[in-house]
């Protein structure tokens, strides 16, 4: 389907929370956002021998579509909201091949996404299994499944808010 499609997908989920559901989501995407600045701050040595060795490679000839997904999406939609004009322009550019991240600027970089901002699987990937930021990646992956969670379970969410004032008032004729 696409990562075109996960945006349409993403934006579609974003639109469809009432106030106090965008407070929810908006308060996991920080956290997130937290564990993100946490693990760069921790990383940075081992990212700057990533660069330095590989050059970006963990950037070229991908399927953007394999590495981010629509709750990437649902997180950088959510806490940039300015810079959605600026993914779908990149999405417009989305091919069937691999080539190299559709989101680097003049095809070589630096990334659309500011840092701490980034896709999950972007922000905890390196070179190597590194096993002294092992925590850290950790919390970033439990905050995604944690966003994650929030949406699957929301349907049930609702559906108790709406039979809540039906029990109260059941009891209350009742006593």
């Amino acid at each position: 389907m696409g990562l075109n499609y996960s945006f349409k997908a993403a934006r579609k989920k974003i639109d469809a929370l009432d106030s106090d559901e965008r407070q929810v989501l908006k308060a996991i995407c920080r956290d997130i956002h937290h564990a993100q600045q946490v693990l760069s701050h921790k990383a940075a040595p081992i990212l700057e021998g990533c660069m330095a060795g590989c050059r970006g490679l963990c950037c070229r000839n991908i399927h953007p579509a394999d590495i981010i997904t629509e709750w990437d999406l649902v997180y950088i939609l959510t806490m940039a909201p300015e810079i959605e004009d600026a993914v779908a322009a990149c999405l417009a550019r989305e091919s069937f091949f691999p080539s190299d991240c559709i989101f680097l600027e003049n095809g070589t970089g630096p990334c659309l996404f500011p840092d701490n901002l980034r896709p999950e699987r972007c922000i905890i990937s390196f070179c190597r299994v590194e096993s002294s930021v092992e925590k850290e990646i950790g919390r970033v992956m439990a905050d995604f499944s944690r966003l994650i969670r929030f949406f699957m379970f929301r349907p049930l969410r609702r559906l108790s808010r709406w039979l809540r004032p039906i029990h109260s008032a059941r009891h209350d004729t009742n006593g």
